[in-house]
C-alpha cells in the first residue's frame, strides 16, 4: 500500500518506558538489554526508576515503595547515561536518556522524564510544578502515563500541564487503555492501582484544551517493546535524535497495542498532531495498512465517535498475489504438571516459501533471547519460550513468554508452499490451503519421549491422555488473509464544527483485538 500523503516522513517503532533499574536489576546487563531491543526496534529510552521496596510495621510489616531521592540513585543514573551514549548509532538505532520522576506522583500522577542528550541531572524535585519549571530549562520532555487512575492516587492531574513541555501522553501501557472511562480496551491489569476513572483520562486532558498528542509504550516487564504492551509509531525525517525528538514535539506520533499497525491521518493536508486555523472543507483522510486484517476506522471528534468505518470490502485485488499470516512458536511443558527437566526451550530455524516468496517478516516479541534476520526472502530465526513465568509491572520481572511470533508476508499462488524448518521438523503449509483454514502442528512424540525419559511413563501407564498434548510443544499458522482486507484508505467529508477549537482523533481496531490511536488534529475556530 502506498502512503502518498506521508511526504518526506518515515515510520519508527520505539519503546518510550521501559525501566532498567530498580530492585532485582542487574546494571551490568544493560548493553544486553539494548541488544536484543535492537532487533525489532528503531528507538529506545534507556531508563532509570529511582525507587527501592521497603518494609514497614510489626510482624514482617508491608512493603512500600520509595519515593524522593536516595544518593544511591545517581550512580544509577551515571549508568544509564553511559549506556544511552553506547548504543545511540543514528540511522540504525537511537537511544535517549530517560527516567521516571520519584516526586509526589501520588498527588500529581506518573510522569517520565526524557533528555535529548546526555549531561543532565536525575530531578528529584518533590512537586511536579517544581519539576516542569526545572525541565522547561533543559532540552527535556516530561509526559504523563497511565493517566485514568484516581486523580490524587496516581492519576493524571490535568490542571498542571505544559504543552510544549509534554507534547505527548502514554494512552497504552502494561496497564491498559487510559483513553477514556468506557473505552473499547480496558485497563484492569493493575488491581492495585486500579481502577480506572474519570478525571485523568487522556479524554479528559483534551477536553480540557490541552494538545496533547498519544504514544504506547512498555512500562512493564522484560524486552523493550514487547509485544502486547505498547509501542509507539513515529512518523520522522530520518532515524537521529534531532529528527524524532522533533516528531516528538509535533506530536507526529500514535500508539499501537502490539501488531505494528501502519497508520496515518489528517485533514485537509494537516497532518496528525497538527494545531491549525486555516482549513475549509474539513475532510479527513486515513490510510492504514495492518499486519492482519482490519476490523474498523473510527473516528472521535471532541470525545465522542462520530463516524465509523467498517472494513467489509475484501475482495481481492486481481493484480495482487500477497497474503499475510501470523506464525506462532512455544507452549509445551509447565511445572503445573510435573518437575520437567526443562520447561524453557530455543526454537532455532528458517522460514521461506517454495514456488513464492516471503516479501516481509514482523517480529511479536517476548521476553529476552529472540533474534531474527531476514534476507532474500529467508528468515533465520532463534527464539526462546517457556511457560514458567512470572509476570509483574515492575522491572525485576519478566513477560509472558508463552509464545513468540513473526506475522509473515508471502508473495504467491496456489502453488506455492510455505516452508518452515525449526529443530529437526519440516513444516509445510500450502498456501492454497491456509487461505481457507488455519494449521496447527503439535510435536506430540517429542512430548511422549519426554515423559518416558524424565517420568518412567509410557503410554500404558497413562490414563488421562491429556498430558500428552497439554505438554506438547506447539506450531500455530492462522489463515492467509489477502492484504486487501488488511489494508484501507477512509474518507470522512464534512466534519461537524463547533465554535470554539475541536479536536478529532482516529483509532483503528484489527479483528483480532489490536489497537492503534492516532495524534490528535486540532483545529481553532
Amino acid at each position: 500500500m502506498s502512503f502518498e500523503s506521508v511526504a518526506n516522513y518515515q515510520l519508527f517503532w520505539g519503546d518510550l518506558h521501559k525501566h532498567m533499574t530498580g530492585p532485582g536489576a542487574d546494571r551490568s546487563e544493560l548493553d544486553t538489554v539494548l541488544e536484543y531491543a535492537q532487533q525489532h526496534l528503531d528507538v529506545s529510552v534507556v531508563q532509570c526508576y529511582p525507587f527501592k521496596w521497603y518494609r514497614k510495621g510489626r510482624e514482617g510489616g508491608i512493603r512500600e515503595e520509595s519515593v524522593g531521592p536516595d544518593a544511591e540513585f545517581e550512580s544509577w543514573w551515571d549508568d544509564i547515561q553511559a549506556v544511552s551514549v553506547r548504543n545511540n548509532n543514528p540511522q540504525e538505532f537511537v537511544t535517549f536518556p530517560a527516567y521516571e520522576w520519584n516526586g509526589n506522583r501520588t498527588r500529581w500522577g506518573d510522569h517520565n522524564v526524557y533528555y535529548k542528550d546526555e549531561g543532565n541531572p536525575l530531578d528529584q524535585a518533590w512537586d511536579l510544578t517544581s519539576l516542569l519549571e526545572n525541565a522547561s530549562d533543559r532540552e527535556a520532555l516530561v509526559f504523563p502515563h497511565h493517566t485514568a487512575y484516581d486523580v490524587g492516587n496516581r492519576g493524571k492531574d490535568w490542571d498542571i500541564y505544559e504543552d510544549q513541555l509534554s507534547p505527548v501522553a502514554e494512552i497504552y501501557s502494561s496497564h491498559g487503555s487510559s483513553e477514556s472511562i468506557d473505552s473499547p480496551v480496558s485497563m484492569e491489569q493493575n488491581p492495585d492501582t486500579g481502577p480506572r476513572t474519570a478525571g485523568g483520562t487522556y479524554v479528559d486532558g483534551l477536553n480540557q484544551g490541552h494538545h496533547v498528542g498519544v504514544i504506547a509504550s512498555n512500562d512493564g516487564p522484560g524486552l523493550p517493546g514487547t509485544w502486547g504492551k505498547g509501542v509507539a509509531g513515529i512518523w520522522a525525517t530520518e532515524l537521529t535524535r534531532d529528527a524524532v525528538w522533533e516528531a516528538l514535539k509535533e506530536r507526529r506520533t500514535y500508539g499501537v497495542t502490539g501488531d505494528r499497525i501502519t497508520l496515518w491521518w489528517s485533514i485537509d493536508g494537516h497532518p496528525l498532531g497538527s494545531h491549525v486555523t486555516d482549513t475549509v472543507k474539513r475532510q479527513a483522510v486515513v490510510d492504514v495498512d495492518c499486519p492482519l486484517p482490519l476490523d474498523r476506522v473510527e473516528l472521535i471528534y471532541n470525545g465522542d465517535v462520530e463516524r465509523v468505518y467498517t472494513h467489509q470490502d475484501t475482495s481481492k485485488d486481481e493484480e495482487s498475489d500477497c497474503y499475510r499470516l501470523l506464525m506462532e512458536f512455544g507452549w509445551g511443558p509447565t511445572p503445573e504438571y510435573g518437575d520437567f527437566d526443562e520447561t524453557e526451550f530455543d526454537w532455532s530455524g528458517t522460514i521461506r516459501a517454495r514456488n513464492g516468496t516471503v516479501t516481509e517478516i514482523q517480529p511479536r516479541f517476548r521476553g529476552f533471547g529472540q533474534t531474527y534476520d531476514f534476507t532474500d526472502g529467508e528468515c533465520e530465526f532463534d527464539l526462546v519460550t517457556s511457560r514458567d513465568n512470572q509476570s509483574y509491572l515492575l522491572p525485576e520481572g519478566d513477560a509472558d513468554r508463552t509464545t513468540q511470533g513473526f506475522i509473515v508476508e508471502v508473495t504467491g499462488s496456489d502453488d506455492t508452499t510455505i516452508v518452515v524448518d525449526v529443530e529437526d521438523e519440516r513444516l509445510e503449509i500450502p498456501l492454497e490451503s491456509a487461505r481457507a483454514t488455519n494449521h496447527l502442528f503439535a510435536f506430540e512424540n517429542e512430548c511422549r519421549n519426554r515423559l518416558i525419559e524424565e517420568f518412567e511413563l509410557h503410554d500404558e501407564d497413562i490414563n488421562n491422555p491429556d498430558i500428552v498434548y497439554h505438554n506438547s510443544r506447539k506450531v500455530r499458522v492462522s489463515r492467509a488473509y489477502h492484504e486487501s482486507s488488511c489494508q484501507a484508505s477512509v474518507e470522512f467529508d464534512e466534519l461537524p464544527a463547533s465554535d470554539d477549537e475541536d479536536y478529532y482523533y482516529v483509532r483503528v481496531a484489527q479483528r483480532n483485538g489490536q489497537y492503534a490511536w492516532g495524534s490528535p488534529i486540532w483545529i481553532d475556530n
